[in-house]
């Protein structure tokens, strides 16, 4: 996806955990989770992209759809009925999503479905629509199962940590 995300999902990531800084560990998870929240803002962005497409479906359907002012009105109802739960909340943070994540993270899923597929989408064909609903849901899923990986990758940071802490070696400062 990004750089920073498939390095940190690289099954050598965890390696040699015992042998970093409390610091380390501490930096790593702190990067975790900074990449978790940029994941989960731009899933949630692809989320409601796909929740539009669909409205403009199904106001196709009805004979309604095509006209932006139409589907603009729309979008208070589509954004409060879309509002999904963002998971388990393991991972807290910063709730500003970091540029460095969400930036290139937004570029991608722009590229899933097309830049201009939600600013002209009263002007996709119907092929058009249904290909982007494909390839945002393809895209939203792979992002899904990266956040659900950062989160095992979290896990075991955080176990190596609580090991530290049982074991007495940890320092309450470091």
């Amino acid at each position: 996806m990004i750089p920073e995300l498939d390095r940190v999902l690289d099954v050598g990531y965890l390696d040699g955990l015992p042998g970093k800084s409390t610091g380390d560990l501490r930096a790593m998870r702190l990067g975790c989770a900074d990449l978790e929240n940029g994941v989960s803002f731009v899933r949630r962005m692809a989320q409601g992209r796909v929740d539009l497409m669909i409205a403009e479906i199904a106001r196709r359907e009805t004979g309604s759809g095509g006209d932006a002012a139409g589907l603009v009105a729309q979008l208070p109802d589509l954004l409060t009925d879309s509002v999904r739960s963002t998971g388990s909340g393991r991972l807290t943070g910063d709730l500003e999503p970091p540029d460095e994540v969400v930036g290139p993270l937004t570029e991608r899923l722009d590229e899933a479905a097309g830049s201009g597929s939600i600013t002209g989408i009263t002007e996709l064909s119907d092929a058009e629509l249904a290909a982007g609903v494909t390839a945002l849901r393809d895209f939203e899923a792979r992002l899904s199962r990266a956040r659900h990986r950062l989160h095992s990758t979290v896990d075991a940071i955080n176990d190596e940590l609580a090991r530290r802490y049982q074991a007495g070696e940890t320092p309450t400062g470091g």
